[in-house]
């Protein structure tokens, strides 16, 4: 009895000590975008690292930018925005630390340019076109349409922009009311589904390998030489493994429960590039912030080392 108790203790001096359970109070959006937390908490990836996720619904990531900032919320994925960057200049201490939604070169375009007719070709064969395009000015997709302005054939294009709601886009579109809106999955797929037209110009050919979204830690995931973030990061790098499997049964299952789409619409719907090392693309980050600046959208030009966190291995 006193060998097996004395074998025991000294079995549990070898063994490393288990992670201690954490509760982080994450940002879950039914949004496709979030695919690798769907699947990190279906499978147990979180709990497997010793994290306890708190989800907090929100209707929009730029929602989440007060509280990742002032610590009351852990993690999120935003998109690139003014927002994000005037959060962060303005002293919030929440950074990014690794890349979520990539605008990779792909056979298909899980944002993009939707039209009734145009191709890239007709837009960049140097003929005067006035366009209608519903999206912000001032927001990303503007950033874009700059981009597709400024490549040869491109310069006699006048655009002017009309926002509206994306389930108004549809008619708008239909109609000939609008020429262009700019559209991310599902809507893609549902247009396609609707047969209202076809991609125009993908938002990857504009920008490759663009940062569109990236996962953002608080700085309490950042202390104590990083313990937490770093377990928070490899759960998020094994769900990143998964969903870089593709359209599985199984990822379909997790996706379709957690989206609320129909399996038929996610299995037709292009899946977001997401790399499975989770590297940023800070350079793409870097000339978005120059272009907001420009016009005055932003306070200043972050730093890379103000805009991103490493976290050690």
């Amino acid at each position: 009895m006193a060998r097996a108790l004395g074998l025991a203790l000294c079995l549990m001096v070898a063994l490393p000590m288990a992670a201690k359970a954490e509760r982080v109070k994450l940002v879950v959006l039914p949004f496709l975008s979030q695919a690798p937390i769907f699947i990190a908490l279906e499978e147990g990836l979180f709990a497997r690292e010793g994290i306890t996720v708190e989800p907090v619904a929100l209707s929009s990531s730029h929602l989440a930018l007060p509280g990742l900032m002032t610590g009351d919320l852990d993690a999120g994925i935003p998109q690139a925005a003014p927002a994000l960057f005037n959060a962060m200049a303005r002293g919030g201490r929440a950074r990014l630390v690794a890349s979520g939604v990539m605008l990779a070169p792909a056979e298909c375009s899980y944002a993009a340019f939707y039209g009734t007719g145009l191709t890239l070709a007709e837009l960049t064969s140097g003929q005067p076109r006035s366009l209608r395009i519903s999206a912000e000015p001032n927001a990303f997709e503007g950033f874009l349409v700059d981009l597709l302005r400024q490549r040869p054939g491109a310069e006699r294009l006048q655009v002017s922009f009309r926002e509206m709601p994306v389930a108004a886009q549809q008619a708008a579109l239909a109609s000939g009311a609008l020429d262009l809106a700019f559209l991310s999955e599902p809507w893609v797929a549902r247009l396609d589904q609707a047969g209202i037209g076809r991609v125009a110009v993908g938002a990857e050919q504009l920008l490759p390998g663009g940062q569109f979204t990236a996962l953002m830690f608080s700085e309490r995931m950042l202390a104590d030489g990083q313990a937490l973030g770093r377990r928070f990061l490899r759960a998020w790098r094994a769900a990143l493994a998964r969903y870089n499997e593709g359209k599985t049964p199984r990822n379909l299952e997790i996706l379709a429960r957690a989206t609320r789409l129909a399996p038929e619409l996610l299995a037709r719907a292009c899946w977001p590039s997401m790399p499975a090392d989770a590297a940023l693309n800070l350079e793409s980050l870097m000339a978005y912030q120059h272009w907001l600046r420009q016009r005055q959208l932003i306070d200043r030009v972050l730093a890379p080392g103000e805009l991103a966190a490493e976290i050690a291995p």
